[in-house]
């Protein structure tokens, strides 16, 4: 029975030991991600119509995706984010919903999501999705959240 308990007891330290080792190289390599700005995006001319979506005039759509990590509670990212749409005339916010923390908005004739995710008490995932893409240099999303970056005093990057 002694034995029994020993092996129990070294089987619990050994992944009490291991699970700090595994959290501190998730820590590291959220610190690494931490400002950098990643980006997805595709053209709207950039697919190949088929012959069959040519002559059924399907309209082709295209993609703008940007997210970041941001040392900041997602309550404070949000409420940034809201302040800054609401003070550009170009930007009318369609839909928000407060509790889950995302947005929808237009820039133009360009719909557009955001949505602002806590990770644990001072960091936070931001995400902005368009529905058409931009060109890369000047990418709606991309700014969107460079943007947000300046106003709380957050340095972020292309990771590019």
């Amino acid at each position: 029975m002694n034995r029994i308990t020993r092996s129990i007891a070294m089987a619990l330290a050994i992944s009490v030991l291991f699970s700090g080792i595994a959290n501190a190289q998730w820590v590291f390599v959220g610190r690494r991600a931490l400002g950098k700005v990643k980006q997805l995006t595709t053209e709207a001319d950039s697919y190949q119509e088929s012959q069959h979506a040519k002559a059924q005039n399907v309209p082709q759509q295209g993609y703008d995706v940007a997210t970041v990590l941001l040392e900041a509670p997602a309550d404070k990212v949000y409420s940034t984010a809201i302040n800054i749409m609401q003070t550009n005339r170009d930007i009318r916010i369609r839909k928000k919903d407060d509790k889950a923390l995302t947005i929808e908005f237009t820039h133009g004739n360009i719909a557009a999501g955001m949505q602002v995710t806590s990770l644990s008490e001072n960091l936070s995932q931001l995400l902005v999705v368009s529905a058409l893409a931009g060109k890369e240099d000047s990418s709606m999303v991309l700014k969107a959240i460079l943007r947000i970056c300046s106003e709380m005093g957050v340095h972020c990057q292309s990771s590019e």
